[in-house]
């Protein structure tokens, strides 16, 4: 058996990602870093509207993704260490080592965008040369066809191999050079099996979503509906948005349910503190809401760390790294070089300057 029909094969290896839902350290992880950057978005954004200062409402989206992608980093942290069958880490250690991976994967990202950019370039540039008249259509009829599948390859590895491999490889503790180093192996030697294995777990997704918002959905319906009636629950939406510094005031209703002066159809009038009861209730479905996307987002992770260990893990990269390590000495020697040549030619200049100017006849 060939080694593309075995990675097709063990594909169903990804099935135990749904396992990540009971990862109670991952969960909390990942929950208690959103709850920290949506407190610190409420914060900045309150500030912001009440001075109208557009840093205030740049640092709250800057504090927000940190913070979530601090979560995120650190929950695949929990979920490799589970996964490869490590030691479990502290929570403050796994919050720490998201921290570091978010820097990385930042970085891995920059890089990979660059490659991709120069890539294309190269391809434009073999393309330009095709222009050369009468060799110009040989050329080009071999071109053509080679510049159209690494394109592809391309957006297939950026679509299916980058994030899976990279970022999983970034959870494991390897440096930035290796996690790249991984993912130029996995695209020429078992991109097959990755893609499938990635398809495999985009399925798992539609399927624990679809039993989560079941859950969800249901549960809030059946909750709300008892709680419209027994409560009284008043959703008044300018007292939840004063919480931000403003409020809606005169367009629209003061509740659900209710007419623009405010007063419900058909129904007794609530007390005015049962406002309380329907902001609870928009909070709780706000966290209802965050919990079905994190236990998505870790089954999607710990599908990542299994792609990993099961296709990348065993890969010898030492020649791939090298190889990189190489060309970037030799990207950065020329660099050198370039700049050097620059400082000479603009001493030239300026000691040609000086002896025009030494030379010129007094009174000039």
């Amino acid at each position: 058996m060939s080694a593309v029909s075995s990675q097709v094969r063990d594909a169903g290896a990804i099935l135990p990602a749904v396992d990540a839902i009971t990862n109670t350290k991952a969960l909390a992880v990942e929950f208690v870093a959103m709850a920290v950057g949506v407190a610190l978005f409420g914060l900045f954004m309150s500030m912001g509207m009440s001075s109208m200062s557009f840093s205030a409402f740049a640092l709250a989206f800057l504090l927000f993704l940190m913070c979530a992608g601090t979560g995120f980093n650190a929950a695949g942290v929990v979920l490799m260490d589970e996964a490869s069958g490590g030691s479990s880490r502290s929570f403050a250690d796994a919050l720490l080592a998201g921290l570091f991976a978010l820097g990385k994967a930042i970085v891995v990202m920059i890089l990979a965008g660059l490659a991709f950019l120069g890539i294309v370039l190269a391809i434009a540039l073999l393309l330009w040369i095709c222009k050369i008249p009468v060799i110009g259509p040989v050329l080009f009829f071999v071109v053509f066809p080679l510049s159209a599948v690494t394109i592809g390859v391309l957006f297939v590895a950026f679509a299916f191999v980058l994030a899976p491999i990279a970022s999983a490889s970034i959870w494991s503790g390897e440096s930035i050079g290796t996690a790249l180093a991984r993912v130029a192996m996995v695209i020429r030697k078992r991109l097959v099996g990755v893609v499938v294995r990635a398809c495999v777990l985009f399925v798992l997704l539609i399927v624990t979503a679809m039993v989560l918002w079941w859950i969800a959905l249901s549960g809030t319906l059946t909750a709300g509906s008892l709680s419209l009636g027994i409560v009284g629950v008043d959703v008044n939406l300018s007292s939840l948005t004063s919480m931000f510094g403003g409020g809606f005031e005169s367009e629209i209703g003061r509740g659900y349910g209710r007419t623009q002066r405010g007063m419900p159809r058909g129904m007794p009038t609530t007390a005015p503190s049962s406002g309380g009861y329907g902001i609870a209730m928009l909070v709780g479905i706000g966290l209802i809401t965050a919990a079905v996307g994190t236990l998505l987002s870790l089954v999607l992770k710990k599908g990542w760390c299994l792609i990993y260990l099961q296709t990348a893990k065993d890969l010898d990269v030492s020649a791939v790294e090298a190889e990189m390590q190489a060309k970037l000495a030799q990207v950065r020697a020329q660099a050198q070089a370039a700049r050097e040549r620059v400082q000479q030619q603009n001493l030239a200049a300026r000691h040609g300057a000086s002896e025009g100017g030494s030379s010129s006849p007094p009174g000039a």
